[in-house]
């Protein structure tokens, strides 16, 4: 009745205003309004006329784990493919609460806006094996099996094996025995089938994928697999790393190259299949994902350990495509102290969640961490009180190679292990085969394994891990001994007593960003592939960047607002594409990038600090190097930290930052890429979040034990404290952590036509 009222008052107020507009005008002939045509080189899309050079920011998640995978069923198996992707389509799921029960929920949370578009990227090892073995096709409730609670007891206390990569016996075990299960293809029908029937073409996609999940040896070689069509246009096996024999011969050597062998046959035996794969995690492959060139050869280890030959740099640049630089495991752009001899200058803003990190204020952090690690808690980054060996604290990678080669400190990294570096080193790869086998755009995910795709909230984070972050203590860290049956709290009597930080390393996750002219599969998977992709650390940041070998128009900002651009191929390249050859008189590109801050949902958004531009090129001696523009667009306003509260004051700080760059240091005979940064003002971790909450103060800890006396109601947030001294001297101070969102656009390439004719004579 209310909608016929105001339909009703809408025609009245409408016939006023059209009576008064005729008063004292002579009568003329009604004219109705012509048609309005589409723009010339408009065509028929999926969903309606599609305007040309007009693309919308879809928001997704491509790293989603749900009761198939085999971890998550032991974590929280209440939420299934289905249920998992009707959260990211705005409905409830279940979070389950008690260290050992991942089989009934306690809480349930939604979204404050629904994504766009998701992939479930179940781990192919088991897929589905546990929840069909330990159910018994669905005869028993979950949590029933006795055989399988102490499969799950024992993978939840091994835990932080597993986060490491080690495997201990039991799980050899295990593993020997569902090798060649049969249940992974049930399971992938099953969600292939979950999948189609979820699909809404124009307002809510889905994507069939998995993920491919090598662990040997402790060095990540994890990629999502994502397929552009429906299910008779995907394979119907999945791949897995684990073999019968992997327990016992766990080499690496070719675990990738074997990967994309399978998809080669698989996906090029079945009439429409298209793939691209997406590496993640590089920050916890050991130096593995992108190998170190041998200075005789010039080239990384390839196929069989031997040098990369051009055919096989070719079939991964053909399947690699999109690199995800932040997920819950942390970033993977740059890192504080892994700068290597990459870097030219300096860089303000490697230091964003850094879940593998070599700085904790000791006397054998690299030189540059002491600039980010003052000691001073309350200011210092989060990764400066990590200090959980080899978890999160670890050490610059001397050697670097396949089959657990890298060390000699165990889970050491490099800085070939993000991505700023990982990007010029492929300049320098195709300065030798011709092609650059590393080249890709950005995304983020979440990597969630509680089937909650998009749930990278920081106030009041549930986690992504089930039952194992499920209250304070496990999100922030808990003292342990080696024996279970020893009392952590009693130092005197607790074997090898250390604070585990837990998840307290880890972060949120991010979304995956994609310029796409429909919201369709067939759309969505194209941006991915061609690179016109995004990546955010959880807010809904818009970004957009273009490049052109003349100024842009005086009307670029909005254009890119838009989702448009004034460059065609001939003249410029959007990010993920190649500029054209330099015209005769040019200079240097013109780059222009554009950000919006999220519009907000449930809460308000936060506004922008800042546009930086990083650059990856070649010296005049032909090694990588990049180097970061800081700040080429920044508000003109005094930037605070957040109050003591957690509290922002959004101040007078733009909504939009929008800014033409033209390069400096720009050499026409050398390849080069340049992607964008921008980044919101400083907001509170949500570490900070939980501990600011509780009115946590360190200055009441034990100096007995190290841990909050039953009496101050703070039992299980000792993690809110940076720790110092021993027994009888415990003394704690309160970590303040904060950090600046942001979101990454994708590169845009110059590939010299003089570096190409120099490869082609090689």
């Amino acid at each position: 009745m209310r909608r016929h009222m105001k339909a009703a008052m809408r025609h009245t107020m409408c016939g006023l205003v059209l009576a008064l507009a005729a008063c004292g005008r002579s009568e003329a002939p009604q004219v109705a309004e012509p048609p309005v045509e589409n723009p010339p080189g408009t065509i028929q899309g999926e969903c309606g006329p599609i305007l040309p050079g007009r693309k919308q920011a879809l928001y997704g998640d491509l790293h989603v784990h749900t009761s198939f995978s085999f971890d998550t069923y032991f974590f929280n198996s209440i939420n299934g493919p289905r249920e998992a992707i009707r959260f990211a389509k705005g409905e409830p799921a279940g979070y389950p609460a008690g260290d050992d029960d991942p089989d009934t929920p306690v809480t349930y949370e939604t979204l404050d806006r629904p994504l766009d578009f998701v992939a479930l990227t179940d781990h192919a090892e088991f897929l589905g094996a546990f929840e069909l073995i330990c159910e018994a096709g669905g005869t028993l409730p979950p949590g029933t099996n006795p055989v399988c609670n102490i499969i799950g007891n024992n993978i939840r206390g091994n835990i932080r094996a597993f986060v490491e990569g080690t495997t201990t016996p039991f799980q050899i075990l295990i593993q020997t025995l569902l090798a060649e299960s049969p249940t992974d293809r049930t399971a992938w029908a099953q969600e292939r089938a979950i999948t189609d029937e979820e699909y809404q073409p124009c307002s809510f996609t889905t994507m069939h994928g998995y993920e491919f999940s090598s662990n040997k040896r402790g060095q990540m070689l994890h990629r999502n697999i994502i397929f552009r069509g429906p299910a008779g246009e995907v394979p119907d096996t999945v791949f897995s790393s684990v073999s019968l024999t992997s327990g016992i011969d766990d080499r690496n050597v070719n675990d990738e190259w074997m990967l994309f062998d399978h998809l080669q046959a698989e996906c090029g035996g079945v009439p429409g299949c298209k793939a691209l794969t997406i590496p993640h995690s590089a920050n916890l492959s050991d130096g593995r994902f992108f190998m170190p060139r041998d200075f005789a050869t010039g080239l990384p280890p390839g196929r069989d350990g031997v040098a990369l030959t051009r055919g096989d740099a070719e079939l991964r640049r053909s399947y690699d495509r999109v690199f995800e630089i932040y997920q819950h495991k942390g970033g993977s752009e740059c890192a504080v102290g892994l700068e290597g001899n990459y870097l030219s200058g300096e860089e303000g803003s490697c230091d964003f969640e850094l879940a593998k990190n070599v700085c904790a204020g000791l006397p054998d952090d690299p030189p540059s961490c002491a600039r980010y690690c003052t000691g001073d808690p309350s200011r210092d980054p989060s990764f400066c009180s990590l200090r959980q060996e080899p978890t999160y604290l670890t050490r610059v990678c001397e050697t670097a190679g396949p089959n657990g080669a890298s060390g000699p400190a165990a889970n050491c990294t490099t800085p070939l292990d993000y991505f700023r570096n990982i990007m010029a080193e492929g300049l320098s790869l195709r300065s030798v085969l011709g092609i650059n086998p590393y080249r890709q755009g950005i995304i983020a995910s979440s990597d969630t394994h509680n089937g909650t795709p998009g749930m990278v909230r920081e106030k009041m984070y549930p986690g992504h891990g089930g039952v194992l972050e499920d209250e304070p203590k496990d999100h922030l860290g808990v003292w342990a001994c080696d024996n279970n049956n020893e009392d952590p709290n009693d130092p005197e009597n607790c074997t090898n007593r250390v604070f585990t930080d837990r998840a307290r390393g880890f972060g949120s996750g991010g979304l995956a960003g994609v310029w796409s002219a429909e919201n369709t599969r067939g759309q969505v998977w194209d941006a991915l592939h061609r690179g016109e992709t995004f990546g955010t650390s959880g807010p809904r940041i818009r970004i957009r960047m273009q490049a052109s070998w003349t100024p842009p128009p005086a009307d670029i900002c909005a254009r890119l607002a838009q989702g448009g651009e004034s460059v065609t191929a001939a003249t410029g390249a959007v990010m993920g594409g190649d500029l054209p050859p330099k015209p005769q008189g040019a200079t240097a590109p013109w780059i222009t990038v554009w950000a919006m801050q999220d519009p907000g949902g449930s809460e308000p958004s936060l506004p922008l600090q800042a546009i930086d531009i990083v650059k990856g090129t070649l010296d005049a001696g032909g090694a990588p190097k990049v180097q970061a523009y800081d700040n080429v667009v920044k508000t003109t306003h005094p930037v605070d930290r957040p109050a003591p509260d957690c509290s922002v004051h959004a101040g007078r700080h733009p909504d939009q930052l929008c800014v033409t760059w033209q390069d400096p240091d720009f050499h026409g005979e050398r390849d080069a890429y340049w992607y964008a940064r921008t980044r919101e003002i400083p907001s509170c971790r949500w570490s900070t979040q939980l501990c600011v909450s509780r009115g946590v103060d360190c200055a009441a800890l034990s100096a007995a034990n190290g841990t909050f006396p039953a009496e101050t109601g703070w039992q299980g947030y000792e993690g809110c404290c940076r720790m110092e001294g021993g027994p009888g001297t415990f003394r704690g101070r309160n970590i303040f952590a904060t950090l600046e969102e942001r979101a990454w656009a994708s590169p845009v390439w110059y590939e010299s036509p003089a570096a190409t004719l120099r490869a082609r004579v090689k």
